[in-house]
């Protein structure tokens, strides 16, 4: 992945920003609501070629790209725009495409100003139609049968959007059969390149979403750090501070989706189509939900016609009903997905500086981990395999060592190959793939990467090369009975003796593999006179020591953690990981490899692949389960899910890599999203596939039980979901602290 916009982008959005901040302000969004268009606004927009950017050069426009497109909707969608400024793009695009005389005509009217907007569905489709920005809209253009119709915008003569207030018209029976128009062109390629437009729009229609919807919650985190009750910011409050986190989270993960759906159109992929459909449904729910939260914030002046906030509220409801009932994307979605013969024609994208997955390099090291897996993974090897470390197999863990397959990303000093994130991404996704245990390695690598930076050098010359190895297995020693997720509040005590060495007394819960660990990386108080997060130091400690006790822990999820005791254990001071009592910049660190969403993720996307296998296979009243409608709507709505999570958790990956600056929260936004999300879906396709789902098996259904136990332990791994969105208020929207 690489979301790097180039130098030219990031000027493009600053000015667009610095345009519609400045012209379109609150109070000129007020004073153009009674007819929802603002001329002046139009006339500088079209005098900067924005209304023709995407028209080629030789038509007499810029032929910008569609993403350049996108970055100028989304900051006209932060300032409310009174102008038709999706429907004229590519309204404008599609009359250059169409080449016809009259088509040039009103191309050349377009560039001089004249506003031009389109009809989103069929013109012969049954029922009322909704016109965006048709208002004193000069021409109109739609579609029908195999005709591109041009409409006369002063026939128009049917009643305004009052809830979007942006020009928008709404024509019953009546008005359509006052309406004059004439055909434009006809013929296949008129009418695909008509349905290629109506996709192009629906992707600016996502991106102003996403704009509106950012501008929401900063109006909201802003308030919430200005207004005070009971003695404190109200964005302290966790009422307050975490459903915006959920808004961002969700919002951010719209933007992404809109930016994919392009990546995928100027890639040419199979995907595409269906991205576009994700991302036009998707960034209409987040942003329904994302101004509802926003506007909650403020209390009663949220309702307040004299707060911006409910034109927010407004608008983000209008736009995401444009094309009509959000539902029927859906069902385009699963046509999209499901349906191989089901073609759909796209624009052309155009430049295109970003990538998205996670690259061909890492597609190759894919290919040979799989053919790794199918030459060693024995029939007894599967009869063995767990998804918990009852699936860890000492022999098999040898052999991914020696194949170079349990840590490659390592550098080559201690063992690894130095390859990349993405690599790690995509060998992990196989190892999902044939079902073989994706925890007591990670766990491992998680240690040995904290042990490669500050642990001493006999300490990295023992446990190094035993992990590189496959020999030995580490597991984390954080959380205790009487402090859960407040790691920093841990109570389990080390005295360093005359000699040097260090005894160690307390308790640790939730040590997942401590029953096969050869080291456990121990958080322990060693100075109880000062603050709680300054008295902490961290060990790795060889579970051999006497003293060390290891007890099970059963869980729903039909895994196996620990609970283990220390009892005058003596560590050697060489064990010792960083300075003492300087735990808490190291914790800082393991923490933020933990902060991610994609081995929980990995886990989501197999339960989908899980219930597609169970609607394909199973009998319903109209063939198999999956040619149902509401099974291929509630299906469709996990791929979305799942398409955002992995957008999301890349994205967290990328930043590292490229030092984003507002990387920060995207870790937490990552992990928060994947298994929030994997619960929620995980008790839909538990209804879905019922009665099959209430029963514990290896079949599909019985798989999508299983994920149903398992997504509730996700949200609280790694830091339970509270924390994920005080983290996320807190880095991403600079809300004051809500922890204490």
């Amino acid at each position: 992945m690489n979301l790097q916009l180039t130098p030219e982008q990031v000027q493009l959005r600053e000015s667009m920003a610095r345009l519609f901040r400045e012209q379109s302000s609150s109070a000129r969004v007020r004073s153009a609501e009674p007819q929802g268009f603002d001329p002046a606004l139009w006339r500088q927009l079209c005098e900067l070629g924005i209304v023709t950017m995407r028209v080629p050069e030789t038509a007499g426009g810029a032929d910008m790209s569609l993403l350049d497109a996108l970055l100028v909707a989304e900051e006209a969608g932060r300032h409310l725009a009174c102008v038709p400024l999706a429907e004229a793009i590519v309204s404008a695009r599609l009359l250059a495409a169409l080449a016809s005389d009259h088509a040039s005509e009103l191309l050349q009217l377009v560039l001089t100003g004249s506003r031009v907007t389109l009809l989103p569905v069929p013109l012969d489709q049954p029922g009322a139609l909704l016109v965006p920005g048709a208002s004193g809209a000069a021409t109109v253009l739609a579609c029908r049968a195999d005709q591109v119709l041009v409409i006369d915008g002063t026939t128009l003569s049917g009643t305004l959007s009052a809830l979007s207030a942006d020009g928008s018209v709404v024509l019953n029976a009546e008005d359509r059969g006052r309406l004059q128009w004439r055909t434009l062109a006809s013929g296949n390629d008129a009418v695909q390149a008509f349905v290629a437009a109506v996709e192009e729009w629906k992707l600016l229609k996502a991106a102003l979403l996403v704009g509106l919807s950012a501008q929401a919650i900063g109006l909201a985190a802003a308030y919430s750090c200005e207004r005070h009750q009971f003695g404190k910011a109200i964005g302290s409050f966790q009422g307050i501070a975490h459903p915006l986190a959920d808004a961002l989270t969700e919002v951010d993960g719209a933007r992404l989706l809109t930016w994919h759906a392009a990546w995928a159109i100027a890639r040419r992929t199979p995907q595409a189509a269906a991205l576009v459909s994700m991302a036009s449904w998707w960034s209409g729910q987040s942003a329904c939900r994302a101004v509802a939260r926003a506007l909650h914030s403020f209390g009663g002046y949220g309702v307040s016609l004299e707060y911006d906030i409910q034109l927010y509220y407004r608008r983000a409801r209008a736009w995401s009903l444009q094309a009509g009932d959000p539902q029927r994307e859906l069902d385009k979605l699963a046509d999209r997905l499901w349906s191989p013969d089901h073609v759909v024609p796209l624009p052309d994208a155009g430049e295109m500086p970003l990538e998205f997955g996670y690259g061909a390099g890492a597609e190759a090291f894919a290919d040979q981990v799989r053919a790794f897996f199918r030459t060693h993974l024995t029939d007894e090897l599967k009869a063995h395999a767990h998804h918990s470390v009852d699936g860890y197999h000492p022999a098999f863990n040898r052999q991914l060592a020696d194949a170079g397959l349990l840590f490659p990303h390592w550098p080559k000093a201690h063992g690894g190959q130095d390859r990349s994130p993405f690599d790690m991404h995509a060998l992990q996704a196989v190892f999902e793939e044939f079902g073989w245990q994706r925890i007591t390695a990670p766990i491992t690598n998680q240690v040995a990467q904290i042990v490669m930076r500050f642990a001493s050098e006999e300490a990295k010359e023992e446990a190094l090369p035993r992990f590189a190895r496959g020999e030995a297995l580490a597991c984390l020693g954080f959380s205790e009975p009487s402090c859960g997720s407040d790691v920093f509040a841990a109570k389990t005590r080390a005295v360093q003796l005359p000699d040097g060495d260090w005894k160690i007394d307390g308790q640790k819960i939730f040590t997942t593999a401590a029953n096969l660990a050869d080291y456990v990386f121990l958080l322990a108080r060693t100075n109880t006179e000062v603050a709680k997060h300054a008295g902490l130091t961290l060990f790795l400690v060889p579970m051999h020591l006497p003293g060390i006790e290891v007890h099970p822990v059963h869980t729903l999820q039909d895994e196996r953690t620990n609970i283990t005791y220390f009892a005058d254990v003596r560590v050697p001071d060489r064990y010792r990981v960083g300075a003492v009592n300087a735990g808490t910049s190291v914790m800082s660190a393991t923490l933020e490899l933990e902060h991610s969403g994609d081995q929980y993720r990995l886990s989501y996307a197999n339960m989908l692949e899980h219930a597609l296998k169970w609607a394909r296979h199973t009998l319903g009243d109209y063939g198999s389960q999956l040619e149902d409608k509401q099974v291929r709507r509630r299906l469709a709505k996990v791929a979305v899910h799942t398409t955002l999570a992995q957008d999301l958790c890349y994205r967290a990956t990328w930043s590292v890599v490229a030092q984003a600056p507002d990387r920060a929260a995207y870790g937490p936004m990552s992990k928060l999203f994947s298994t929030e999300q994997y619960h929620r879906d995980a008790l839909d396709l538990m209804e879905l596939c019922a009665p099959h789902s209430l029963l514990a098996s290896d079949e599909a259904a019985g798989l999508v039980e299983l994920g149903y136990r398992q997504s509730i332990g996700m949200t609280i791994y790694g830091g339970t979901s509270e924390i994920h969105r005080s983290l996320i208020a807190e880095q991403g929207l600079g809300m004051p602290r809500s922890r204490t």
